[in-house]
């Protein structure tokens, strides 16, 4: 192989790399974050109180975070 496809091959794998840690970082992250946070601001909203909706939060985080996890682990 030339010297211009070996470098290629090696833009291509440090791509994808990238791309495989964005996504973890994203789906075990991100997304229950973003739904912990909808839970939350919508128990305030639904005036169930502070306390209330902070537990939603968290146990909404916990609960995503894990099945992102468990999807993701094959």
């Amino acid at each position: 192989m030339t010297d211009e496809a070996v470098q290629r091959l090696q833009d291509a794998e440090e791509h994808r790399r990238s791309y495989q840690g964005i996504m973890k970082a994203s789906s075990e992250v991100g997304v229950p974050m973003a739904l912990a946070l909808a839970m939350f601001f919508t128990n305030l909203v639904m005036a169930h109180g502070i306390l209330l909706s902070i537990f939603a939060g968290v146990v909404t985080y916990v609960f995503v975070h894990i099945v992102v996890k468990l999807f993701f682990s094959h």
